[in-house]
């Protein structure tokens, strides 16, 4: 039976896309099996296509990016409505992505920020008419409405994709691993003891040995295994982009706590070492945070 598959877009770069289309003929395993009906990344369905169609005559739904915008919101009600099994597609869907860093200050100072006060801005204007209108933070998408399958990364891997697709048109489950990045990656650990973080430019890495154990931060220790350990393979360190494990509430929390065991360092050298701490221990996932919610709950109280 060919399954109904809709993939919407709300704010995001769009990379989630690209790495479904980088699958190239492999993408010929799949296409046979579905039939898209609102794909606007590739296709030009409008949004009046998809609200036209019943609910639930979607057989699956994906959804990447987050709401930036209160038209995302809509679009993101709307795809719940209309598919049977929806999936969080990226870490942007499953834990609010980059842009979830911008609940570190308020809407106004994001806009002034960006429309008026950027270096390159030359009479500056903050846009008002024909706008869809700011949602007030970030938040994930899967506290707005339920999802059934979550598929984090920035973007997911091609394979990625292509293994969940492939279980849903099946019907087999769509199990998230419980290993992490280090479970995945060739080089060699010791116990650490680490007296100084370097910058990725700084110093010079051993390709054989844990980057982390070479003071270099590396989030491998602390996030989930989806992606063959890509960056550390190369000696770039992880960054976390593909949020925690199963089971860890709280992505940055998990990691600060680690690096406390570890870092033999006074509390100033760490701060020094780290001047963007948020950025730093949460990349992808700071609007699913403890922070970020307690943010959002003084942004309620005024």
């Amino acid at each position: 039976m060919v399954k109904r598959i809709a993939l919407a877009q709300l704010t995001s770069c769009w990379g989630c896309d690209q790495a479904l289309v980088d699958l190239h003929l492999k993408l010929l395993e799949v296409l046979p099996q579905l039939e898209i009906v609102y794909w606007p990344a590739v296709v030009d369905f409008k949004l009046k296509d998809l609200e036209s169609m019943p609910d639930g005559s979607i057989h699956i739904g994906l959804v990447e990016g987050s709401c930036r915008t209160k038209e995302d919101l809509h679009l993101l009600k709307v795809m719940r409505k209309k598919a049977k099994i929806l999936v969080a597609w990226g870490s942007c869907s499953c834990y609010g992505g980059v842009q979830g860093l911008g609940n570190q200050w308020e809407l106004k100072e994001l806009l002034e920020r960006k429309f008026l006060e950027a270096d390159t801005v030359e009479d500056g204007r903050i846009p008002e008419e024909e706008m869809p209108g700011f949602t007030e933070s970030i938040v994930p998408n899967t506290e707005i409405v339920k999802f059934d399958v979550p598929l984090p990364g920035c973007p997911p891997t091609s394979e990625n994709t292509l293994e969940a697709l492939s279980a849903l048109l099946t019907g087999k489950p769509f199990d998230l691993p419980t290993k992490t990045v280090c479970d995945e990656c060739p080089k060699e650990r010791k116990e650490k003891n680490i007296t100084k973080f370097y910058r990725a430019h700084e110093g010079k890495i051993d390709p054989d040995k844990c980057l982390l154990d070479q003071g270099y931060l590396c989030l491998g220790f602390a996030t989930i295994g989806m992606c063959g350990a890509q960056c550390p393979t190369v000696n770039t360190p992880c960054k976390g982009c593909f949020g925690p494990p199963p089971g860890i509430k709280d992505h940055g929390a998990k990691i600060i706590s680690a690096l406390g065991a570890v870092a033999d360092m006074d509390p100033e050298e760490l701060e020094k070492a780290f001047p963007d701490p948020i950025g730093s221990f949460y990349f992808t996932d700071y609007g699913a945070s403890y922070l970020s919610k307690i943010r959002d709950k003084e942004r309620e109280e005024k």
